[in-house]
């Protein structure tokens, strides 16, 4: 098997030559051990490329069972968030995790509704995935509100973007007390998923 950062420079290389089949073979590669290579990327430094990998591979659906897209979703938010958690990040990064998000939803709607919604979630299970939805919606529109703050045409820029501020149907006219609430989901999410995949000794 290789290091983590051999098979993310292949992946890397691959992407930008457009190697379609052997762009697959590595991203499989990668999700296949995704949790050992998670590790891998904390140790070396590597979340960033590691995040994006995985984005990759969620786009073109190389997952075989959906408890495999959630770990690789949830993995993938995971290593952007400790970017952004630590001050490395820029604007790119709170992009991705917006797309993530977006794309992605399904994929983490039980995480939420585990740590929020906990009491529907036997007898109410359509109104908490209504509820988790609109949390994530709320994610995503604060890491919007940091876009606008910190470059107010980037968002206008990013095609992406645009369609994902389109498809939020959470009122975006939060007030200061919402925002922050909104910023505090992300904290928690990744405080959760960061005990969920911490390495078992």
């Amino acid at each position: 098997m290789p290091h983590i950062q051999e098979l993310l420079s292949t992946i890397a290389l691959q992407s930008s030559t457009g190697n379609h089949r052997e762009l697959t073979k590595s991203l499989r590669t990668l999700c296949q051990n995704r949790k050992l290579f998670y590790q891998q990327s904390i140790t070396e430094m590597l979340q960033e490329g590691f995040a994006d990998a995985l984005y990759k591979s969620l786009l073109l659906e190389l997952d075989e069972e959906e408890e495999d897209s959630i770990e690789m979703a949830e993995l993938a938010y995971l290593s952007l968030s400790s970017i952004i958690q630590n001050g490395e990040a820029t604007v790119r990064h709170y992009k991705q995790r917006i797309l993530l998000l977006h794309y992605f939803c399904d994929f983490f709607t039980d995480s939420i509704i585990h740590i929020f919604l906990e009491r529907f979630q036997t007898t109410e299970r359509l109104q908490a995935r209504r509820l988790a939805i609109e949390c994530i919606e709320k994610m995503q529109l604060a890491d919007l509100f940091y876009l606008e703050e910190s470059d107010a045409t980037f968002i206008d820029q990013n095609e992406e973007l645009v369609d994902a501020c389109n498809g939020i149907e959470t009122d975006p006219h939060l007030s200061p007390e919402e925002k922050t609430q909104a910023e505090q989901l992300h904290h928690i999410l990744y405080a959760y998923l960061k005990v969920k995949y911490k390495k078992r000794e």
